[in-house]
């Protein structure tokens, strides 16, 4: 049976080499396509037969996109048959679903096509997470390089060109079917949503007759629909703060739509992207929402942008009533403010 890799197996672990050693990279692979295009039908048998780790094997593409910047990386695989199933490495995007998207597809002649928001091609965006106990993590949150150019990695990461000091990582991969009437030559994937955030890929389609990825699992054959939508983020509320100081802790209080136990829908739950930056306390009546966050070690944050959190579980209406801060001594801390933002 072949095994699905979860998208929580995260891919950040092929950081293992330098930004230099990346782009080498990159040249070698743009140096292969030229050579091996008059064997283009035995390169596409190989990864046909790998196509049940297609999670996995994304892993290269996901980190070229991710740590060197590039646009226009090519999709995984790097060439495919029209109908075939690929892969593309988005980049971090915060607000790319399959009812949010449009894909437009432009093949080296004739017309482009146009998967609009909710087309079934689009078969999942989901977002990879690096290992908590990945080299990357652990040696920026330490000072040191338990592995090579590691917190030179984080650096690129945090950077006003990705995350901008936001050490809520992740990458966004859209898998796509391929139209079945795509012709030889090159196409570009141009990917954008409708809060404009976008990601270009490239790919070498070739001759032979393409086949949709199954994604076979362990259990139960291939998976579903329902099944790959329930690896997507869903609807949530992401609530952030801002301060001209950082405070030691924040007490923040809201108020919402009754859940499902008081005549209303959904149950709150709250969500910490970064357990090992910060701890969250949080109780919830079924119409209002205490949270408590405070340094998951005996020091200060340091930066604002780790006290975020997410706000889940298909509640509406989430309203701020109050935010307090306080120093270590338990002292207030004033001009702290909050800002929820819905994001389905």
């Amino acid at each position: 049976m072949k095994s699905l890799i979860s998208p929580n197996f995260i891919l950040f672990s092929f950081l293992q080499s330098s930004i230099v050693g990346a782009a080498s990279t990159l040249r070698a692979l743009r140096a292969a396509h030229i050579r091996l295009k008059a064997n283009q039908q035995t390169i596409l048998y190989s990864l046909s037969l790998l196509r049940g780790n297609l999670f996995s094997l994304i892993g290269m593409l996901v980190l070229v996109q991710f740590v060197v910047g590039c646009a226009g990386v090519n999709t995984y695989p790097a060439f495919a048959r029209a109908g075939d199933t690929v892969s593309i490495a988005a980049g971090w995007k915060q607000n790319f679903s399959r009812n949010k998207i449009t894909i437009t597809i432009t093949p080296s002649s004739g017309s482009p096509i146009v998967y609009n928001p909710g087309d079934p091609a689009v078969r999942a965006v989901i977002n990879l997470y690096p290992d908590p106990a990945s080299s990357l993590i652990v040696s920026t949150e330490t000072g040191q390089d338990l592995t090579p150019f590691a917190t030179n990695y984080s650096d690129v990461i945090n950077s006003n060109v990705f995350t901008d000091g936001d050490k809520d990582w992740w990458q966004t991969a859209v898998f796509v079917d391929l139209p079945d009437t795509l012709p030889p030559g090159p196409v570009t994937i141009d990917i954008s949503s409708n809060s404009g955030e976008t990601a270009s890929s490239t790919l070498e389609i070739i001759d032979g007759i393409g086949q949709v990825d199954s994604f076979e699992a362990e259990i139960n054959g291939g998976l579903s629909a329902p099944q790959l939508e329930s690896m997507e983020r869903f609807s949530h509320f992401q609530v952030s703060f801002n301060a001209a100081v950082i405070p030691y802790a924040i007490q923040a209080e809201f108020s919402h739509f009754a859940d499902r136990d008081n005549g209303g829908n959904g149950k709150a739950y709250v969500v910490n992207p970064r357990g090992d930056l910060k701890n969250v306390s949080w109780s919830d009546d079924g119409t209002n929402l205490k949270v408590i966050l405070v340094p998951a070690q005996a020091k200060y944050l340091s930066n604002m942008k780790d006290f975020k959190f997410y706000v889940s579980g298909g509640i509406g209406g989430l309203i701020l009533n109050n935010v307090q801060a306080v120093d270590s001594a338990g002292n207030p801390v004033t001009g702290v403010t909050a800002n929820v933002l819905f994001r389905n």
